[in-house]
């Protein structure tokens, strides 16, 4: 409350301080906190907030003043929302607001304006202007190292008739490190994808003040902090590794691969300024989420396509794109069924490639039924495999010439104009099905998150077979009419659009998210 009328203050980040919207007077938000733990001693361990609780899908926000929540951020539904009065353990730290909602609006505009395949709902003024800032939980880690690490070098000396003479060394040096900051979000229902986009800057973190709070809502966090401990762990060590082996003295020795042990110190919790905006399409059962980092104002968002969009916007660049090749490459029917047949690997290895990631977040799209136990191969026979077969390609693709001339000297005389004369197109037709080869493989690590091949054929991959192997067939038989290369060359073109069509779905597969029930289910929408 404003200690000159008793209406609500606000924190206003354009000028750090708080401003009471009724008599305009400002505050500085220390000397108030200062002021309040004369009246309440405890202030810095327990706060009294408003607990406001959708009831659509149980998403939780505190308010530390009289707000009115008209809508949940999380689902976007414009529902009745209950609320209670409740006491709340205060974090360590807090990172104020230091962008205004005007500002991030700003930002959200100049990004989504460059995506040009954007949904028109998505760049709404009443769907903008829903944007709330929210400080999210955070855990921060404190890693230490002080005293000696020791690492052990090899460093080649001389050459003694048989004998390769190597010294070895064992490197001690005295270590002062330490990583403070290091943070991941305490929140289930906050997608790690986006916490991880907008990092803070910790060096302008404070001591925890509820009055930095007023006029914005609050998380309150559902993770434990040792849930990330080896993660940070991880991270500050590879770190410190690489710092260490950039030090000369390191390698003087033969110490290519310094390494120390950072232990942590200890681990806190901070509220972190975030704007979030939950956007639903217009069926109502997708969520797309844009979230802004309320201190730096860096964006990370879901930008689904709309795929009328997408298909006006290449047909137009399919023009100029035509008129180029066209002057480069006189496109014959055969040229043109060739041409067609890369377009149909690339793809496909496109496809594949945006396939493993819609798997990798929503494993629940593999058939369970179809899954195969891939048995792990010894290293040394895979690595001879990928060798033999890169060295079987790398011969095969330039051969074909060669390989067909006795079927038909025609068509032979035609694939070695384009494969020869063209430079290293061979070999890049070779790099291309080995990319192809390799992206089909299955991965036998974490093979529980890996679609099958059968199953990517039989869902989406089986148009571009398919119009590979009409083109292979209408090249075999070399047909004297034009017209069934202009038409084989039409099918596979059509059935990549089909196949970009399902990118495009697959895309929005990525983009968008079911709504949350975060009450009946909890956690993140991909676990």
């Amino acid at each position: 409350k404003c200690p000159s009328c008793g209406a609500n203050l606000k924190w206003n980040p354009s000028l750090q301080k708080l401003k009471c919207d009724f008599c305009r007077t400002e505050y500085d938000a220390e000397n108030l906190q200062r002021e309040a733990k004369k009246a309440k001693e405890d202030t810095n361990y327990i706060t009294e907030a408003k607990c406001f609780k959708c009831t659509s899908c149980g998403a939780e926000l505190l308010s530390y003043d009289e707000t009115a929540v008209t809508f949940c951020s999380y689902c976007g539904n414009q529902s009745m929302i209950e609320s209670q009065m409740i006491e709340k353990n205060n974090p360590e730290y807090i990172i104020p607001f230091k962008k205004t909602k005007e500002e991030c609006i700003k930002e959200y505009k100049k990004t989504i304006n460059k995506a040009l395949f954007v949904p028109n709902y998505m760049k709404e003024d009443i769907v903008i202007n829903k944007f709330r800032g929210i400080y999210m939980p955070y855990a921060i880690y404190h890693f230490t190292h002080e005293g000696k690490c020791t690492n052990k070098g090899t460093k080649y000396n001389h050459r003694s008739g048989d004998y390769v003479i190597y010294d070895v060394y064992e490197v001690d040096a005295d270590v002062d490190a330490s990583y403070d900051g290091l943070s991941y979000d305490l929140l289930s229902k906050y997608n790690d994808r986006f916490s991880k986009s907008i990092p803070f800057d910790f060096n302008e973190a404070r001591p925890y003040n509820s009055n930095y709070i007023a006029g914005y809502y609050a998380d309150t966090l559902d993770v434990d902090a040792n849930k990330y401990t080896s993660e940070a762990n991880e991270v500050v060590n590879k770190d410190a590794k690489n710092k260490l082996r950039k030090d000369k003295r390191f390698g003087k020795y033969g110490c290519t691969s310094p390494t120390i042990n950072l232990s942590l110190k200890d681990e806190k919790v901070g509220m972190f300024p975030v704007y979030f905006l939950g956007v639903q399409d217009k069926s109502g059962e997708y969520i797309s989420y844009a979230v802004i980092n309320g201190q730096t104002g860096k964006p990370a968002m879901d930008l689904p396509i709309d795929f009328k969009k997408y298909i006006i916007g290449t047909m137009i660049l399919s023009i100029p794109l035509y008129l180029f090749l066209n002057g480069m490459v006189v496109l014959t029917p055969k040229t043109l069924l060739i041409i067609s047949i890369i377009m149909s690997f690339i793809s496909m290895i496109i496809s594949n490639t945006q396939i493993n990631k819609i798997v990798e977040q929503n494993p629940s799209i593999i058939i369970q039924s179809n899954k195969k136990t891939i048995i792990k191969e010894e290293k040394k026979k895979s690595s001879l495999r990928k060798i033999l077969t890169t060295i079987a390609i790398l011969i095969l693709i330039p051969s074909i010439p060669y390989i067909i001339y006795p079927i038909n000297k025609d068509l032979s005389s035609s694939i070695f104009s384009l494969l020869y004369p063209y430079g290293f197109l061979s070999i890049g037709l070779a790099y291309i099905t080995i990319a192809v080869i390799k992206s089909l493989t299955p991965d036998s690590k974490n093979n529980e998150n890996k679609m099958s091949m059968p199953q990517k054929i039989k869902k989406y991959l089986y148009k571009q077979i398919l119009s590979i192997i009409l083109a292979i067939i209408i090249l075999i038989i070399n047909f004297v009419n034009d017209i069934y290369y202009y038409g084989g060359a039409l099918i596979i073109f059509l059935f990549i659009i089909w196949s970009f069509y399902d990118l495009v779905t697959e895309h929005n597969q990525l983009s968008k998210n079911k709504l949350p029930q975060l009450e009946k289910r909890g956690g993140d929408e991909i676990e």
